[in-house]
């Protein structure tokens, strides 16, 4: 199960950046959109290149849990666009159901049939080829008349090859197109398709290119809330550049001051330097109660956590150490490492940095630790060769 996770989570792994998780996460909460806002979110009727993980993993936008419309950050999601190998097939009367992999989850698309039957059908190409015929016939003096009707007999070719084509299922292991809405049937997601289409890809190179374009749309515009116009500068002001600025500030008085091992949050708000940036962004504007102070300090010291530069010693307090110079920390992962890795269970495959993680909490004194800042410790043993890794996130010391 961990290894499933990671490679869902992974940056550096193909479904990994891949997924929203992946992106850095936003330490301020969500602010969905009211209904009568949706139409201002370009991506609210665009039909998605996502992830099928991803698109399993939305749950249905707060507020509205008929509607069919689910939330990836804030944006309002109906409509995707997927492409993964066919791993069921099932045909209906009037529909058929495709079960496709992408390789970071499976769901199922219905396909609905051609509505054109047989008889209509054939009216239909009937009528189309007496036009043609007819056009042919009175086009021999006219050059530009028997191109159109060269065009016109092609395209009712196309048309019923296509129609043919359509009501013939389609095979196992066949790479599919599929666009529609997501919407959730007897309690599983699936995709109604309003477009479907077998892919010739022997090469893979479609899927590929696919798989390529997916994370610049992930970072360049699925994995940025959207903000209503207008809101955005005064979000800039009072929101996240002034916790990005307090966050370098700290990083910088610590990088300044070697003698510091620890400290509590309490403790940065009396640093003369650290509070001149808060005040200083609230120039003209009303000061900040000691509460806010507080909360603004606390956000940084988060974003520092999850960066894998300080951790929390226990839950049950506020005190913070120093990664770079806690020398017990390092010493306790690797002493982890080693015994984990004489138990057979983990000689071979290597021992989970999740396992590492769970045996570490076990302490008391690391009782508050992170995965960021036991991935940036495993990172550390294995640049001095204390440790090798045996696949992504699995390791094993000597």
């Amino acid at each position: 199960k961990h290894q499933e996770a990671d490679i869902l989570k992974s940056p550096n792994s193909a479904a990994g950046r891949i997924s929203a998780n992946l992106t850095p996460k936003n330490m301020n909460p969500i602010t969905y959109l009211p209904q009568t806002y949706w139409g201002l979110d370009p991506l609210h009727r665009a039909c998605l290149k996502m992830f099928i993980q991803d698109v399993l993993d939305m749950e249905t936008y707060p507020g509205h849990p008929n509607m069919n419309v689910f939330a990836y950050k804030n944006h309002p999601i109906s409509r995707v666009d997927l492409m993964g190998w066919v791993v069921r097939v099932e045909e209906r009367e009037r529909v058929f159901n495709y079960t496709i992999d992408d390789g970071t989850g499976v769901i199922n698309c219905v396909c609905w049939k051609p509505k054109v039957h047989g008889a209509v059908c054939s009216t239909q190409e009937g009528y189309m080829d007496d036009n043609a015929g007819t056009i042919a016939a009175s086009a021999s003096a006219d050059s530009t008349e028997k191109e159109l009707a060269n065009f016109l007999s092609i395209k009712t070719q196309e048309i019923k090859n296509c129609t043919r084509q359509r009501r013939r299922p389609v095979k196992l292991g066949d790479l599919l197109h599929v666009r529609g809405r997501v919407k959730s049937y007897r309690g599983a997601r699936e995709v109604g398709a309003a477009y479907f289409r077998c892919v010739d890809d022997p090469a893979c190179s479609i899927e590929i290119q696919r798989m390529v374009e997916q994370p610049r749309l992930y970072r360049n515009f699925y994995d940025i809330p959207f903000q209503l116009p207008g809101s955005s500068e005064k979000e800039d002001c009072t929101g996240e550049s002034l916790v990005k600025s307090l966050q370098d500030a700290i990083t910088d008085f610590l990088n300044k001051n070697n003698t510091v091992l620890n400290f509590e949050i309490k403790e940065l708000a009396t640093v003369d330097s650290l509070m001149a940036v808060v005040k200083k962004t609230q120039e003209g504007k009303t000061a900040m109660s000691g509460k806010q102070v507080i909360s603004l300090f606390t956000q940084a010291v988060r974003n520092l956590e999850d960066l894998g530069t300080v951790y929390r010693r226990s839950e049950k307090d506020d005190l913070y150490v120093v990664i770079a110079r806690d020398e017990t920390l390092e010493s306790t992962v690797l002493g982890i490492l080693r015994q984990e890795s004489r138990n057979p269970k983990y000689s071979d495959s290597g021992c989970h940095h999740r396992h590492v993680l769970d045996c570490l909490k076990m302490k008391q004194r690391f009782s508050g630790v992170g995965p960021s800042v036991v991935m940036r410790v495993l990172d550390k043993l294995e640049s001095q060769s204390d440790i090798i890794s045996t696949s992504e996130n699995y390791y094993i010391a000597f």
